[in-house]
């Protein structure tokens, strides 16, 4: 049974905000600002010596790259969800049911909340009932965890939360709350240190079931059984530091030390000005031929290798790739194998790929169901038999595909027209509308053999659709 929450008048939601919501969103939000410092390319700088010039500190700083922007990129272009079919193969149920994603924009939309959820850990939809001038529609918003909370009885199991909060700043001095209950949105202003209450308005969002319920989905990278929810940069933030100390000890060494410096000893310079010692010893640097008195010996000494620094760095990369399962080619290695080697090596990529569907997929699925429930569509909200389907983002040419599609259909007689949207590129819009096209106009193998059906049904006649 869903147990829900709900406030009487604007005194108790106002104290559920202070007491629950407020502290516990101040709570997480240092740990959200170091994770997005890490992912939006600004992290903690490497500590120096106390000693260190400036051209140190921009060595440093032009050594920091965003290592973590690229996993949760490499993981994110792979989740494009394109629609949703039936196992009933009621392609007018499917329809009705993906509306408000694309009233919403939610094609475009969906991309910042997969990479706001994969990087911290979690992200929101929220979604609420409005009038329009065709009806009741839902309006479906996306929100950032650095932006909103949500409070669960039990956050390893519970689908819905008790209550939520949205943070707002409107400028320097004002900031706008909305704390969402299983019935009414209470919007506060906070206008320097006083409080004005905005009014409240119902959200018109009920369950699958019926019930009321806090209408906020959460859309979780990884949740495990006690709840937790580890984005895709917090456990590497270590490791991305490690590597932009690799950078920086490259570009000292290649700063500095990267060729080799000519040496004179026993050159007496002890009648010379500064500025004609600071002549001598530029005049010692560029001459290929050198001389001096019978005491001067020249020499050199040897540039720094920097063969085992960048091999520290591969090292370094190799690993990162490893750990958080992306491909090493995200991060600008190309190895020439075959496509059995490329296939095997992004394998561990596919599967946490395919994880991440499943868990956006069935939060995709609960936004639309809330979508339906809030334009007073109760059978909709309740079709369980749709399920969500992502675009193919596989790393495979269209010859391969199509081949093996090809195989497929000829070898195990899978009929042609369910493997059109498996072709890369090819939506399932764009499938359907071939077979839309396909059923109206028929070819001659098709006319044949609906006539023998017609004629093992007992029914010799086939109408051609045609007037006679």
């Amino acid at each position: 049974m869903v147990t829900t929450t709900s406030y009487d008048n604007e005194k108790q939601a106002f104290e559920a905000l202070n007491t629950l919501l407020i502290p516990a969103f101040d709570n997480e939000t240092p740990k959200l600002n170091r994770i997005d410092r890490w992912w939006r390319w600004n992290p903690k700088p490497i500590r120096l010596n106390a000693g260190a010039t400036p051209e140190h500190r921009m060595l440093r700083d032009m050594g920091e790259t965003p290592w973590l922007g690229l996993v949760v990129t490499t993981l994110a272009q792979t989740l494009y969800l394109e629609g949703v079919d039936s196992e009933t193969q009621d392609t007018e149920d499917a329809r009705r049911f993906w509306e408000p994603w694309q009233r919403n924009r939610m094609g475009e939309r969906q991309i910042a909340l997969h990479r706001e959820a994969i990087a911290y850990g979690t992200a929101y939809t929220a979604v609420r009932g409005e009038e329009s001038a065709d009806g009741l529609r839902a309006r479906i918003d996306c929100w950032s965890p650095r932006d909103a909370i949500a409070l669960y009885n039990d956050p390893a199991s519970d689908t819905w939360p008790q209550i939520f909060m949205r943070r707002r700043k409107l400028d320097d001095h004002a900031v706008e709350y909305q704390l969402w209950d299983s019935w009414n949105i209470w919007t506060w202003r906070k206008i320097g240190g006083t409080w004005q209450f905005d009014g409240q308005a119902p959200h018109g969002v009920a369950s699958p079931d019926g019930q009321p319920v806090c209408p906020i989905v959460r859309y979780c990278n990884q949740r495990d059984l006690q709840g937790r929810v580890p984005g895709e940069v917090e456990p590497y933030i270590r490791m991305a530091s490690r590597m932009n100390k690799d950078n920086y000890d490259r570009m000292l060494a290649q700063h500095y030390n990267s060729w080799k410096v000519k040496t004179a000893t026993g050159l007496d310079m002890s009648g010379l000005t500064e500025a004609e010692k600071e002549a001598k010893k530029l005049q010692i640097e560029h001459d290929s031929v050198l001389a001096g008195g019978m005491d001067v010996k020249f020499g050199s000494l040897p540039e720094t290798d920097l063969a085992n620094i960048v091999a520290a760095k591969t090292s370094d990369v190799e690993e990162l790739a490893a750990v958080s399962q992306t491909p090493t080619t995200a991060f600008g290695k190309m190895t020439n194998v075959g496509d059995a080697g490329i296939e095997e090596s992004r394998a561990g990529f596919y599967a946490k790929r395919n994880e991440r569907r499943r868990a956006f997929g069935i939060s995709h699925m609960d936004t639309l169901r809330l979508a339906s429930s809030a334009e007073d569509r109760p059978d909709d909200a309740a079709n369980f038999h749709l399920f969500p389907k992502w675009e193919d983002t596989d790393t495979r040419t269209i010859s391969q595909a199509v081949d093996a599609l090809g195989k497929a259909v000829q070898m195990l007689h899978v009929p042609d027209q369910l493997v059109w949207d498996m072709i890369p590129g090819i939506s399932k819009p764009q499938a359907d509308a071939w077979r839309e096209y396909a059923a109206q106009h028929p070819t001659a193998d098709d006319i044949a053999a609906q006539i023998q059906i017609g004629q093992l049904n007992g029914n010799g006649t086939y109408d051609d659709g045609i007037d006679s």
